[in-house]
This record gives structure tokens, C-alpha cells and sequence, in this order.
């Protein structure tokens, strides 16, 4: 099996994104999860919490809290969407609203940068 098509790759939309459809057709920019970008911000915004994190106290709420928000700012880049039939610009912020308030958007946005394969050099080429 060779190793660098099994799992190489673009590293460019790996960190920047490339447009996607969402399951129910939304077009979003997203890049791939676990980037260093990602890795960064979620380290920067459990340092705070660390002790709680460790313990045995149930953190399932500040966590989702925290992945939204580094998701709003290092995995979902940008979109082309509409609210009530008006154009909405992407701002992290938004993302972070629109993630917290439709589960299912942040469940559509975590499976597209989770597929290796929607980065894949074969699968970016025409970004």
C-alpha cells in the first residue's frame, strides 16, 4: 500500500479551507480538522480550564463550548448563506451562533473537515 496516497493531504486547504456543500446543500469553507491553527486555538482556550477538564466533573458543555468556538475561527472559514432570504457574511462570531444554535450545521461542518478524503491533492485540484 503506498503511504503518500493513502494519506497525503493539501496542506494549503488543510489550514486555509476549500468550499464544500454541507448535507442539506449550505456551501461553506471549511478546512480540514486537527490543524495546527485548531490545535492552537483549543490549547489556548482549555488553558483556563484545565484543572476542570481534568477532574471528574462532567465538562461535556464547556467542551462543546470550546470546540465551537475554536471550529468558528480555524475549521469553518467562510460560507455563502442566506437568513430570512438575506445574504449573511461570515464572521467567526456568526459561526459560533449559528454552530450553538443547529447542532446538526456543526455536526455537517465537524464530518466534512474530518474526511481525509475532501483533502485529498486529487479531491482540492479546481478549489
Amino acid at each position: 500500500m503506498d503511504l503518500d496516497k493513502v494519506y497525503a493531504v493539501d496542506s494549503e486547504a488543510a489550514e486555509d479551507g476549500k468550499w464544500m456543500l454541507t448535507r442539506s446543500g449550505v456551501e461553506v469553507k471549511v478546512a480540514k480538522i486537527g490543524n495546527i491553527k485548531f490545535t492552537k486555538r483549543i490549547a489556548e482556550l482549555q488553558k483556563p480550564y484545565i484543572s476542570l477538564l481534568q477532574s471528574d466533573i462532567d465538562c461535556s458543555d464547556l467542551i462543546n463550548t470550546i470546540t465551537i468556538d475554536a471550529m468558528s475561527s480555524t475549521i469553518l472559514m467562510d460560507w455563502k448563506a442566506e437568513s430570512k432570504g438575506e445574504p449573511v457574511p461570515y464572521t467567526p462570531e456568526l459561526g459560533k451562533q449559528y454552530m450553538t444554535l443547529y447542532p446538526d450545521f456543526k455536526e455537517d461542518i465537524s464530518i466534512l473537515s474530518a474526511s481525509r478524503a475532501n483533502f485529498k491533492p486529487e479531491a482540492v485540484a479546481g478549489k
